[in-house]
Parts: structure tokens; C-alpha cells; sequence
């Protein structure tokens, strides 16, 4: 009897040990590996009334600051200009904490970088949460002007090469969608870019078919399905990553939600690694 017990104990020894070092291992990889990993997701969508093909880079959620260096956005704009974009979009969240961030931030270094993304259809981007907060606001609309992109604020633009309508609004949580919003113009193919996805739930007069490019959530930094839910910030409307239709129709407005590049609060991801989407805008056959 008593040799049974010491060989349970050992074995209770044992798991706790392995408990312990893939907790260790898991730790250290969603810290140091995952958030310096920097995936492409790819995938086409059939753009009803848009007149030539049309490829779309969208990045978002960057967050450079004590957590994400700006040296890295060398290698983020590297890779966007592999993929030959004709847009670039960007969903909102530039840098994590301004104020806290300021004397450590190489904001010059950051305009070069972000400066030498090439787009011939034109670089845009919207406000997200951090770039009011923080003492960003105070910043942000000049500094991404002086990097070539157009922030759009409850704006819409009409890309005529493309039949495209580009609509960017402005954040849910922290700026101002009480105001006058874009209408819809009809025979092009609507493009709308909001740092919240629950902005589509806002939208009631949102057009069949059309799609939206979200951030913010972060795909919820620790991608394990339950947990992620658990914590996913207020805006994101219940949605995580990927792709979403608003509802069961065929023809139903989509959402795509982006896990974006940096981290907040936690330095760390897993399971849902920093994504730049390569977005190719077809006409439907």
C-alpha cells in the first residue's frame, strides 16, 4: 500500500512539474515570440459595382510605445510594400500612450518608415481610442498627414478609378458619431473604415454587400476562444477577428476584424498573432 502511494505522488509530482513548465514555456513564448511574429492574411472579395480590381493593405492597432519599438515599423512597412497594394488603410490606434511615451518615441523615425509605404490609390486612416487618448489628439491627424495619409473623420471619398466610396468614421468609444455621417451613393462599391466594429450595429442604412475594416480587439491578445470573449473591449460588438456577416442573407454587409499589429495593457499575444491583411477587391463574375 504504501508503495502505491509514493508511486501516485511521484506521478502527481511529475504533472505538476509539466503543468508548470508549459505554463513557463506558453508564458515566454506569448511575450518574447508571438507579438514580434508578423503574419499576412489574405483572401478576395466580390465588389459589386467597382470598376477594375483593386488591392487593399490594411494594418491597424499598432500601438508603438513602451511595448512596441518603432524600429519595428521598418519591417511593417516592408512588408506592405511586397504586397504592391493600391490602398493602404490604416484602422486607428497609432501609438499606445503618448503621454506616458513621448521621450522614448522616435516620432521622426516613425514618419520615415511609415512615409515609405507606396500606394498609388492613396494611404488613408481613421481615429481609434488611443489616438484621442493619451494626449495623442493633440498629434495625431498632423503626424499622419506629414506620413502621407489622409484621416478621414465621418468622411467619405469617391476613388474614381475604382468606383469605390471610401467612408471613414470617426472612434465610437472616444470621438464623436453623433453628428452628420456620409450617405451612401448608389452604383459604386461601398469601403468603410471604423476603429470599433460594433460601428457596423450603428449604421442602419448600411448598404448590401458592402465591407467594413475594423481593429481594436486585438483578436483579444490571448486568442483562446473562451478567454478571449472574456475580455474583449468595449466597441467590439461581441466580435473577435476575422470575418463576420451582420446577418444571415447572402447578400449581407461583412465586417472584417483585424487582430492588429501591437498589445495593450499585457505585452503579450497568443494565439493570435500581429496580422497585416491583403485585402484583393474583385469584380463579381
Amino acid at each position: 500500500m504504501k508503495q502505491k502511494q509514493t508511486k501516485r505522488k511521484r506521478r502527481w509530482i511529475w504533472a505538476l512539474f509539466w503543468m508548470v513548465l508549459a505554463a513557463l514555456l506558453a508564458e515566454v513564448y506569448a511575450r518574447f515570440v508571438e507579438p514580434n511574429l508578423l503574419v499576412v492574411r489574405r483572401f478576395s472579395f466580390p465588389a459589386q459595382g467597382i470598376a477594375a480590381d483593386c488591392r487593399v493593405v490594411f494594418f491597424t492597432d499598432t500601438h508603438f510605445g513602451e511595448d512596441k519599438s518603432v524600429d519595428s515599423a521598418k519591417q511593417l512597412a516592408e512588408r506592405i510594400n511586397r504586397l504592391e497594394p493600391d490602398l493602404v488603410i490604416f484602422g486607428g490606434d497609432l501609438l499606445d500612450n503618448y503621454a506616458r511615451d513621448r521621450e522614448q518615441l522616435d516620432l521622426e523615425l516613425l514618419r520615415q518608415q511609415l512615409n515609405s509605404i507606396q500606394a498609388p490609390g492613396g494611404k488613408y486612416a481613421v481615429w481609434g481610442n488611443h489616438d484621442w487618448g493619451g494626449g495623442a489628439a493633440r498629434i495625431y491627424q498632423e503626424f499622419m498627414k506629414s506620413c502621407g495619409f489622409q484621416v478621414l473623420k465621418n468622411e467619405s471619398l469617391f476613388l474614381e478609378n475604382y468606383r469605390i466610396q471610401l467612408l471613414g468614421y470617426d472612434d465610437y468609444l472616444t470621438g464623436d458619431l453623433e453628428g452628420q455621417l456620409p450617405t451612401f451613393a448608389e452604383g459604386v462599391f461601398p469601403l468603410l473604415i471604423a476603429h470599433e466594429p460594433y460601428t457596423a450595429q450603428l449604421l442602419s442604412d448600411l448598404p448590401e454587400r458592402a465591407l467594413m475594416l475594423s481593429g481594436h480587439t486585438h483578436g483579444g491578445q490571448i486568442g483562446i476562444p473562451w478567454i478571449a470573449r472574456q475580455i474583449l473591449p468595449p466597441g467590439s460588438g461581441g466580435l473577435v477577428r476575422g470575418m463576420y456577416a451582420l446577418d444571415e442573407s447572402a447578400e449581407s454587409a461583412r465586417v472584417y476584424v483585424s487582430s492588429g499589429i501591437g498589445t495593450t495593457r499585457l505585452p503579450l499575444r497568443l494565439l493570435s498573432p500581429p496580422e497585416i491583411v491583403c485585402i484583393d477587391l474583385q469584380q463579381p463574375e
